[in-house]
Formats: structure tokens, C-alpha cells, sequence
């Protein structure tokens, strides 16, 4: 597990865990809160009818979910990118395309997630890549963003939290 800060964020990477993992030690990071999915294996979350009538929502690609009660609640697989709020947010929608021939700019997301290896918070193989996350993430400002493909990346504001989860997947 590597860790570090940035722009006042805590992050972590592990190639030893997974979101599962995650939200099951530490399920504080979204109980209480709203999630934001930008990814879902790799593609868009479209809530199912169940989901529809418990309060999720899409629009733009983006899932959003109700207020979290439980983390039974929350789908995921592999390949998912989360930002996590204390409050509803409407993130825009998904960016498409190659996000090195554009800027960066509020009302568009991208997934970053979907690069595999090549995103990881402490690559300096791919800084160009991380450089632009760490952009969005400030555009965003979310509570925390968790994504899980080839590795889990783990970020958020909260350093209480940040201890937390850092102690539970050691």
C-alpha cells in the first residue's frame, strides 16, 4: 500500500484490496452520504427498476444514489469509480473522448479509472494522467473518490477517515 496528500486530499493505493473491501471495513466512508458513479465496470450504472423506486438516479451517464443507509445498497463490480458527498451533487455529465485534447472544466467528468495500470495516484509513469485526476478532483471536491480497476485508489478530505480506513487494510 502506497499513501500520500495532496491539495489537502489523503489517498491511498493498494493492489491488495478491493471497493468491496473497502466500504465493508470502513463502511462510514458512504453510510449517511450520497455516492456519484462514473463508473460501473467500466461503463455507465443504469439503476434497475429497484433501484429506480429505492432513489437512484442517472443522467449524463452519472449514477447518483439516495442518501446511503447500507452498503448492501451500493452496486458495484470492478472497474467503478465513486465520488462520495455529504450532499446531492449533479457532477454534469460523462466525458467522452480523450481528455489529453481537451481542459478540464466543471459540468464534464471523466472516469479515470478505465486507464488500468496507468492510473495510479503515485505513478510518475503517467503523471500527465494523475495530474489532470488531481484537476478534476478540485473542480469536483467531493468528500472522498474511491476507484477500483487493476489497483484501489482511495482519496478524501477527512483525515479522521483517511486514518481509518488506512488502519483497517493494513
Amino acid at each position: 500500500m502506497e499513501t500520500g496528500s495532496r491539495d489537502g486530499y489523503f489517498w491511498l493505493t493498494s493492489a491488495d484490496y478491493e471497493l468491496h473491501d473497502l466500504i465493508t471495513f470502513c463502511p462510514q466512508i458512504v453510510v449517511g452520504k450520497y455516492v456519484t458513479i462514473t463508473s460501473f465496470d467500466s461503463g455507465s450504472l443504469v439503476p434497475n427498476e429497484n433501484e429506480m423506486t429505492a432513489g437512484w438516479q442517472s443522467q449524463g451517464g452519472i449514477a447518483y444514489s439516495p442518501r446511503v443507509e447500507s452498503i448492501e445498497q451500493l452496486p458495484h463490480e470492478l472497474y467503478d469509480e465513486w465520488y462520495v458527498f455529504k450532499t446531492p451533487q449533479d457532477l454534469g455529465h460523462l466525458y467522452q473522448g480523450n481528455i489529453f485534447e481537451t481542459s478540464m472544466a466543471a459540468g464534464q467528468v471523466a472516469a479515470f479509472v478505465n486507464y488500468g495500470p496507468a492510473f495510479s495516484l503515485p505513478s510518475s509513469n503517467a503523471k500527465d494522467l494523475t495530474d489532470l485526476f488531481w484537476l478534476q478532483l478540485g473542480l469536483i471536491r467531493p468528500e472522498s473518490f474511491i476507484s477500483d480497476g487493476d489497483l484501489l485508489n482511495f482519496v478524501t478530505s477527512d483525515e479522521q477517515l483517511f486514518d481509518s480506513v488506512r488502519a483497517a487494510l493494513k
